[in-house]
């Protein structure tokens, strides 16, 4: 029975509508609760609702839209977008059509666990601490000083008020969901679904059907998404984060630049002679003109909060001397002459030092740091450059975690947009493709299955007409033109039988014939098809039961080939009787006579396979009559093939047909016993013989025994 829904567009709509009131709803509460510096939010209340009602995806959109509209107000919301994204998924699976209290409590549990910990761990990556102070204070208390145990002390009591949080919340949105009208709740979850709605079984069914060694089309599509989600993540979190360090180290080049030559105009080198020869401490000095460089110096570092260091050097070939410098520790405890080693980095520009040149500015991994650091010399009073020079430093450590910071948080506010790219892509894939290819292929399937029972093909006929798919594209033009080719198939089945019982009769009655002219033809061959064809049948269960050419051994092929096997010697009837029926030993030019019954049986039944319709049992015949004396090794004839090139059908006609030769008796020659009959067939096992044809065969003795035994010799 199909089941009516208003338009999709109308569905649309109201799920739309629907969607804005919970996002209305969830963004009031956080406003509200932010406002009032509350640790319970309530911003998630209208994403459990829609999950109930509507299913995963749209939750997920409310999510992350409530996430975006809470930036406005409080711009770390943005970062939390994933926390609801885990929260919609979570709530989609907690039963709603009845409330239990035990499962209502464990959802709460869930909820409240995934978002305390991962709400805990995101605002410890953007803020170093807890979000509130009073969590913060608390976890102090418990914790101490020690920073894992105050994370930890942290995330309980966020867990713990977050179970508060969507406990009641889960609570409004069951009640909620119960009030609403039964029709309009089935029909907005029924609006995902572009066919009949399937059962938990029949979805259960199309999962268990993409395991059977494939891969589900959603699981193709859900690794797509993510690696190309990752994959441009990746790329604008380094393409970004690279362009942003760059940015800011262009921006350190410039800022030390200006400063050290700021600097260089600010200071008269008439004095910096006397300050390196006083040779006094910095804490101590009381010089007036040292004082005021001194505290000129601490004043531009003040006023450039990225400068590092800031400092006066005078360079000599044997190292640096320290004149003025802004860190702390020289400011205690310098002295004024203070020697400096030159880095490695600085020795081959120690001539330019010595000559007051310009030079570039310079990215140095020092003992003290990486810095970005320009150096400026300083002129004296006539405008010639000195070897003093003013040093400024930015820290590239300080960039690291900028950047670093700056990463996570471009990691954090796309998650949640990404997590909804791929929650839509999965929700497409599914109820537009997975599902509507997944009922059609098992109703295809069943219908396949039936088609050897009538009645039962109608009814997979009603079954394939009531999925209704109706997605509008070419899914849909494909459903109907199936629906129509299964009721033609299923008409033409019904004539086709007929024929089909009437077409058996007439290839069993004409093997019939033909094996009746072929043993007619020779008074030494008596039971020999018979016997032959028993043995055939032998092997071809031995090759299934071990599973040997799985491949080959289907239902249909064994049928052909025991069927069909009586005739594998029809060429026979093409061979003179003196010759057949020779009592001794055939001369060369008879043997070459005799060979070519091979030949003459393959063009008989390729002429009877070019004139009797369904002719398919007699390919195999052909086969057999063609290549059954070639040999393994490729020693054999008509035309010499080798191993698994000779057919399969033939390659067990060898030995079916060597086995009997040996065991009866001839005009020409004696039997020998069963026993030594095998022995021979093993001895050529691998050179005339299949091996594995050889193995089935001698497990199966037993069985061959019975058959001589049936047909004792006459």
């Amino acid at each position: 029975m199909k089941i009516r829904l208003p338009r999709v567009s109308k569905l649309t709509i109201r799920l739309v509508i629907l969607g804005i009131l919970c996002i209305g709803v969830n963004v009031a509460l956080c406003h509200t609760t932010t406002t009032l510096g509350l640790p319970l939010y309530f911003d998630t209340l209208g994403t459990i609702f829609m999950a109930f009602v509507g299913g995963g995806l749209p939750a997920i959109t409310v999510a992350v839209a409530t996430s975006l509209a809470c930036s406005t107000f409080s711009i770390d919301a943005i970062y939390f977008a994933l926390l609801g994204v885990f929260v919609a998924l979570r709530a989609s699976y907690i039963p709603c059509d009845k409330i239990d209290p035990k499962k209502t409590l464990c959802a709460s549990g869930d909820l409240a666990i995934i978002t305390g910990i991962l709400g805990t761990a995101f605002q410890w990556l953007l803020l170093g601490e807890p979000q509130y102070a009073y969590v913060t204070e608390t976890a102090g208390i418990l914790a101490g000083r020690n920073k894992t145990l105050l994370f930890l002390a942290s995330m309980a009591l966020v867990i713990g008020f977050n179970f508060i949080d969507k406990s009641v919340s889960v609570i409004i949105s069951l009640l909620a969901y119960r009030f609403m009208p039964e029709k309009i709740k089935t029909q907005l979850k029924h609006s995902r679904w572009l066919q009949k709605p399937l059962s938990k079984e029949e979805i259960r069914k199309i999962g268990s059907s993409m395991r059977e060694g494939r891969m589900s089309l959603k699981v193709k599509v859900s690794i797509l998404l993510v690696s190309l989600v990752f994959a441009i993540t990746l790329i604008i979190g380094v393409v970004s984060a690279r362009t942003n360090y760059d940015y800011m180290k262009q921006e350190g080049r410039k800022t030390v630049t200006d400063v050290a030559q700021y600097t260089a105009t600010t200071l008269d080198t008439n004095f910096f002679e006397k300050f390196l020869l006083d040779k006094q401490s910095v804490a101590n000095y009381g010089n007036a003109k040292y004082l005021q460089y001194n505290k000129e110096l601490l004043t531009i570092k003040e006023q450039f909060e990225d400068i590092e260091y800031l400092y006066v050097l005078e360079m000599r070939r044997d190292a640096c001397y320290l004149i003025f410098d802004t860190d702390e520790a020289f400011q205690n405890e310098g002295v004024v002459g203070d020697k400096l080693e030159y880095d490695e980095q600085y020795k081959e520009l120690i001539p330019d030092f010595l000559k007051g040149r310009e030079i570039e500015t310079q990215e140095v991994d020092s003992s003290y740091g990486f810095f970005i650091t320009a150096y400026e010399p300083i002129m004296d009073y006539k405008g010639n450059p000195t070897s003093y020079y003013v040093g400024a430093d930015i820290s590239l450590e300080n960039y690291d975690d900028y950047v670093r910071n700056y990463s996570i948080r471009v990691a954090l506010a796309s998650s949640g947009f990404f997590a909804l790219i791929i929650a839509y892509g999965i929700w497409m894939s599914t109820y537009h493709l997975v599902y509507p290819i997944g009922r059609l292929d098992n109703s295809i399937d069943n219908f396949m299955k039936n088609l050897a029972d009538q009645d039962n093909l109608d009814n997979c006929v009603k079954d394939l007409e009531s999925i209704d798919i109706h997605t509008d594209d070419e899914l849909e033009q494909l459903y109907k033109a199936v629906c129509d080719m299964a009721n033609q198939t299923a008409d033409q089945i019904r004539s086709i039988r007929m024929l089909v019982r009437t077409n058996e009769k007439m290839q069993s009655g004409l093997i019939v014939t033909m094996a009746d002219i072929i043993e007619n033809q020779s008074i030494d061959s008596k039971a020999h098809i018979q016997k032959t064809a028993e043995y055939v049948r032998i092997i071809l269960e031995g090759l299934k039961r071990k599973g040997y050419y799985p491949e080959k051994m289907t239902d249909k092929f064994m049928n052909d080939v025991e069927m069909s096997a009586p005739l594998y010697d029809i060429g026979k009837v093409k061979i003179p009787e003196a010759i057949l029926n020779k009592p001794g030993k055939l001369t060369e030019e008879e043997n070459e006579i005799m060979k070519t019954h091979t030949t003459a049986g393959k063009r008989i039944l390729e002429n009877a396979i070019s004139t009797v319709e369904g002719e398919n049992y007699l390919k195999e015949a052909r086969n057999m009559a063609a290549y059954h004396h070639e040999n393994w090794d490729g020693s054999g004839f008509p035309i010499g093939l080798h191993g698994e090139v000779i057919p399969l059908s033939a390659r067990i006609m060898a030995i079916a047909d060597s086995f009997d030769e040996l065991t009866s008796s001839r005009v020409y020659k004696d039997a020998i016993s069963p026993q030594e009959a095998l022995e021979e067939i093993k001895k050529d096992s691998g050179i005339k013989f299949d091996p594995r044809c050889v193995e089935v065969f001698e497990e199966s003795f037993t069985e061959v025994r019975g058959i001589l035994r049936k047909y004792p010799e006459r």
